[in-house]
Parts: structure tokens; sequence; C-alpha cells
């Protein structure tokens, strides 16, 4: 991810990269130096560091977008908590990223539509509705079921086997105790995964649309956007 996110925005003439580590431990910018988006995935070293325990280190030091699914102890919510102003699933498309650069950068905040699904049911857990046990991929796959897709299209669209779809339909109904696909629907409503239209959930933005800075002979400076995993 380190390599791919530095040949990324290396190779994009609106942003700079000031410099790659391998772990936030390894800072070594003057502390002069400001850069405007810190991006990170989720960092395996020594330490164990949680992806929210990361990007609290890297927050000290500029605004923060995060690379990573965000399951588990390391949700949407808790990063947003450490300092986060951006969050992207590890396998976010090349001009989502750099939209996503360009918004954190120019003082917002990017949700990935995906990661906004798991953010709205952490929230509803918080609010005291019952949290649904569902991983990721099984909440994806369970948004599509109620977007009228066979466990084929499922398939080809989540780049799996159709096998891999049959176990995670599976698992969904015996933890949300639900039999049919009808019930399936209604959950995926109660859980909020259907108030965006589907085909636009987890695709490409169109790259006419993305709100990238313009470097030009007026003197605006390019972003400047150091990278650690």
């Amino acid at each position: 991810m380190r390599r791919g996110l530095e040949s990324l925005l290396s190779a994009c003439s609106e942003t700079e990269v000031l410099a790659v580590f391998a772990a936030p431990h390894q800072w070594t910018l003057a502390p002069d130096v400001r850069p405007d988006v810190i991006v990170t995935g989720r960092v395996s070293d020594h330490r164990h560091e949680s992806v929210a325990g990361t990007v609290a280190t890297l927050a000290r030091h500029g605004r923060v977008l995060v690379l990573d699914d965000l399951v588990g102890r390391d949700g949407v919510t808790a990063v947003l908590r450490a300092g986060a102003h951006g969050c992207l699933p590890g396998r976010a498309a090349d001009d989502e990223v750099l939209g996503a650069v360009a918004t954190v950068a120019g003082g917002g905040i990017h949700i990935s539509p995906v990661l906004a699904t798991l953010l709205h049911t952490e929230l509803r857990a918080r609010d005291g509705a019952a949290p649904p046990l569902l991983a990721r991929r099984e909440l994806e796959t369970l948004r599509w079921i109620a977007a009228g897709l066979t466990h084929g299209q499922i398939a080809r669209r989540m780049s799996l086997t159709e096998a891999t779809v049959n176990t995670y339909v599976k698992r969904i109904r015996s933890k949300l105790a639900v039999g049919n696909k009808a019930d399936l629907t209604r959950k995926a409503i109660e859980l909020g995964l259907l108030q965006r239209e589907p085909d636009t959930l987890g695709t490409r933005p169109d790259p006419g649309s993305l709100r990238l800075p313009v470097v030009n002979g007026n003197g605006h400076p390019p972003l400047r956007v150091p990278t650690a995993e």
C-alpha cells in the first residue's frame, strides 16, 4: 500500500510527496513543516498500534486521511474521534483517493460511501439500537441483496466467488435471525443501507467531479502529502 500511494501521489501534478514512513514513530519532518494531508493505512509493526492510535499520533502533525476497512475495534467513529478528517476503504479507487486528498487538504471531511454505512450502523448502536454483528463484506452483501441482485451478480460486483457470497448470506441470516429475502431487505433498511442509490455505492466517482486544486503560474503551491502505512 505504501508503494502504491507514493506512486499515485507522486504522479499527480497537484500533489508533492514530502516524505514516506513505514510507521508513525519514524516521523522525521521538521517541526515547522506541516503537511496539508497525511495519508496512512494500517500500520503493522512490533508495537501493534491500532488504527485509531496511529491517527492520534499523526494528527499532531496535520490532517489525516485513513485508508483501511475499519472493522472491529477500529471503527469509523473511533478513527474520527482520534482526529481523522477522511476515511477510505483499503481498496479505494485511485480517483477517489485523489479526490479525498483534495477534500481533506481543502478543510473538508471525506467519508467513503461504504464506510459511511458502517458509521451509520455504529451511531445507531450508540443510540441504543441493537448492533448487528456483521463484518464489512457481510454488510455490503446485505446491501446488494436488498437492492435486488442475485448471488451471482453480487459475486461479480464484489470480485468474489458465488460460493463465498452464499457463505456470507448464511452468516447474515444466522446473525440477524432472518430467513427470507423480504426480512433481509427490511433489516437493510433498518440499518440505513439503502439511504443512497445502490449503484452509487462503492463505485468510482466521475473524475471530472473531483475537487482537485489547480497548480498554475500565479504562485499556488501544490499539496504536500507525506504518507505513512
